[in-house]
């Protein structure tokens, strides 16, 4: 006998579900055809209350043993004769001893040493660790008087969740409810995920020795030098009432290029003790010193850096490499460099690094969730290069073959330009820029384009919930305000316009609610009206839209997301719909260097190469999670747009050439009961992690991630439901095991 992929799954799934106790059932089938298997029943274990009665009689429980109720059975045989079925096979799972026919398993099947339900098969699906682990099939041999074992191998189980384009990489498990609510309280950390919430390992290690090597008490890391020294300086800036930016006299810094960070500038006589005297907290003032031999300046200056320590005016080092202190200076609040040591004899091909030293805590720990929102992160793969060459200086990498495939690659290729130009070339745009992650791209924007002059940005429909933070933590001078507009409200659109408006900014389809926002009759009104228009085209992708080409200005990707679906890659992009808008952004990026790793670079352009048949099946598994949902009896609702239900349905039609994977969902029981039924319970292939795009389906309560803290208003202002349900399609080649999974985990909160 042959299991189907689908009912072994779904015997599995139940398994994982009972685990560590074991579950058994039936499968049934047509009775009239012998190879019919088209139904699993899950019935109840009765060996716990067994056991309960006579523990004598009954010495094994649920943990070790199983029995279906007999009454149940005989009442089931009788149904299933009228409708012209019966039961196949009898399935039941061993927790944790792996998939074999016990010799009491032998026992229950025989009587008399024949089989006690003749042309019957038995199943058993083991369960190691609360995951499905092979199984076997017995059936019984008449000539031979005993059973005939088959083995299902592992994979078999799960067979049908292969996806397309690669593996699931790293990135947050948030197992339970419980869990969730700890993290978020602060009484437990994420062992690993991506950057928002837990620094690479790579990254965690690197800032460790370089904070060692100075004496530091702490080193934030990030794509470049330049780019730690414009994160610090918006940091300023945006902290404090009022900031004024003092540098020596002959500065190697440029003001311009501090200037556009509206940052007023100011030149000081380092040799001049009067000069000194200006320096005043009280004033914004900052010291920035850029220069060849900062160590000795600080020995000869630490009585006047001491002074201005003491009146709490902050010093900057901006320097070509981190420092090596016995002690930390005194005097020195910050310290911002390249990472790279200026004897290492290694080539780091373009490999750039840049970091924050400090003593200051509670800088430092805000200056790390700005990181967080902001995203000019640093690559992992640039963080282990750099941690070995400062581990040992005379690293050499000719025998990591890694390494030295990726810099022959860099060397025969520049993977940056070929990604720019073949988004580009999807996108219909005139020019693309990467950047080391989604938010910075998005944070790039907001800098380039929102001055004090034009400090309003309108945002239309739910933004991601970290560009919203963004937007709402980023200028902290009153003068700068954020506009909310829903869907429904576009008509209001140019009331609200001015000329004190620096962008609007929207999604293609929003996170998680799905919703479409018509880019058609937006982009017309910020034409009209002279005000730049940008859409972060993540979730519909290339692939299903091109926003460019309805009006708007700038398209914002997450590269980290479905043109990667991997997981194990940061990056972002923007795309450019105007030459003269190409060349403002190229010099800004240019100026603070604020640019992707070749590394990540190479790895997304090796990842492109299948995007457009991912993107295809993320587009099928999304609208078929979709319907399955929404046919559910105990869902109550679902927000896709390839529903006719769903308000933004005909703009979808008209804009999108696919809904894409992200699939939103309420229970009938909207409560957290209802949903600790659905979720705390193990998946067998879906995982549950706060993020989409990956090639293989994630799942997870989004409300409870991202607006946590939200008051009930606050998530009804946003029309957000706290106990929404987020599934983010993979490209599994079949669906039928993610939907067998869901079925399992909706049942429970109707039990």
């Amino acid at each position: 006998m042959v299991i189907p992929e689908k009912i072994l799954h779904e015997c599995h799934a139940h398994g994982v579900e009972a685990y560590p106790e074991e579950t058994c059932g039936f499968i049934l089938g047509n009775r009239d055809d012998p190879d019919s298997l088209e139904t699993v029943l899950p019935m109840r274990n009765i060996m716990n209350e067994l056991h309960e009665e006579d523990p004598e009689q009954y010495p094994r429980t649920a943990r070790d043993g199983y029995m279906i109720d007999p009454r149940e059975q005989m009442k089931l045989e009788r149904s299933l004769k009228k409708e012209g079925k019966e039961i196949k096979v009898i399935y039941h799972s061993h927790p944790d001893v792996g998939a074999y026919f016990s010799e009491k398993d032998k026992e229950d099947a025989l009587w008399n040493g024949k089989a006690r339900y003749p042309g019957i098969t038995f199943l058993v699906c083991a369960t190691t660790n609360g995951k499905p682990d092979g199984a076997i099939l017995a059936d019984f041999n008449e000539n031979t008087e005993d059973f005939e074992i088959t083995a299902i191998p592992p994979d078999s189980a799960i067979a049908s969740a292969d996806s397309l384009g690669g593996t699931f990489g790293i990135t947050g498990i948030l197992p339970t409810i419980n869990f969730i609510h700890e993290w978020k309280n602060g009484s437990r950390e994420l062992e690993h995920g991506y950057f928002r919430f837990v620094p690479p390992r790579q990254v965690k290690d690197l800032q460790r020795a370089l904070s060692a090597r100075s004496s530091a008490r702490h080193a934030l890391a990030y794509c470049s030098g330049r780019t730690a020294l414009f994160e610090l300086l918006i940091y300023l800036r945006e902290s404090r009432p009022q900031t004024n930016l003092y540098l020596p006299a002959n500065s190697t810094l440029i003001p311009a290029t501090l200037q556009n960070l509206e940052i007023p500038c100011h030149s000081l006589d380092l040799e001049k003790s009067v000069e000194w005297e200006k320096l005043s907290a009280k004033q914004g003032n900052v010291l920035l010193l850029a220069m060849k031999d900062p160590e000795t300046f600080l020995k000869e200056k630490a009585e006047c850096l001491g002074k201005l320590r003491r009146i709490r005016v902050p010093v900057i080092i901006f320097s070509a490499c981190p420092p090596i202190f016995d002690e930390w200076p005194s005097g020195l609040t910050y310290w911002v460099s390249n990472i790279t040591t200026p004897d290492s004899n290694v080539n780091l091909s373009g490999i750039e690094g840049g970091v924050i030293l400090s003593n200051a805590d509670r800088q430092i720990a805000e200056l790390t969730e700005m990181r967080k929102r902001s995203g000019p992160i640093l690559s992992a793969r640039n963080a282990a290069v750099f941690l070995e060459v400062i581990q040992n200086e005379n690293a050499d990498f000719s025998n990591n073959a890694d390494f030295s495939q990726a810099v022959k690659s860099l060397n025969n290729s520049n993977p940056v330009e070929l990604v720019s130009q073949k988004l580009s070339e999807w996108e219909h745009s005139s020019a693309g820029f990467l950047f080391p992650s989604g938010m910075s791209a998005v944070s790039i924007l907001l800098n380039l384009l929102r001055k004090k002059e034009k400090a309003q940005v309108i945002v239309i429909g739910l933004l991601y919930s970290e560009s919203y933070a963004l937007l709402m933590s980023s200028g902290i001078s009153a003068t700068w305000k954020a506009l909310f507009l829903g869907l429904d409200e576009l008509d209001s659109l140019p009331e609200i316009l001015s000329e004190k408006t620096a962008m609007i900014i929207t999604e293609t389809i929003t996170n998680p609610l799905g919703e479409v926002p018509d880019l058609e009759k937006i982009g017309e009104i910020a034409n009209a009206y002279g005000v730049p228009l940008v859409v972060d085209n993540t979730l519909a992708s290339p692939a299903n839209c091109q926003p460019l080409d309805f009006g708007v200005d700038y398209v914002i990707h997450s590269t980290t997301k479905f043109l990667s679906g991997s997981n194990d890659h940061a990056g972002g992009a923007v795309l450019v719909k105007k030459p003269e808008d190409a060349l403002s952004l190229e010099n800004f990026q240019k100026s603070w260097e604020l640019t992707i790793s070749p590394l990540e670079a190479e790895i997304l352009w090796a990842r492109m190469q299948d995007f457009k048949e991912r993107m295809e099946r993320f587009n099928t598994n999304g609208t078929a999670i979709a319907h399955f949902l929404a046919a559910h009896s105990a869902v109550d609702h679902v927000y896709h747009a390839s529903l006719s239900s769903h308000l933004s349905f005909s703009t979808a039609k008209k804009l999108l050439s696919g809904n894409g994977g992200v699939v939103s969902f309420t229970l009938k029981d909207d409560s957290e009961k209802g949903l600790r039924s659905f979720y705390d319970k193990d998946f067998s292939s879906i995982l549950k992690a706060p993020t989409i795009g990956s090639n293989q389906t994630l799942i997870c309560p989004y409300p409870l991630l991202t607006h946590y803290f939200d008051t009930d208003a606050e998530l009804e202002e946003i029309k957000l439901p706290r106990h929404l349900i987020r599934v983010a399609a993979g490209c599994e080649t079949e669906i039928d095991t993610i939907l067998a999974d869901l079925n399992h985990a909706l049942k429970r909160t109707t039990q």
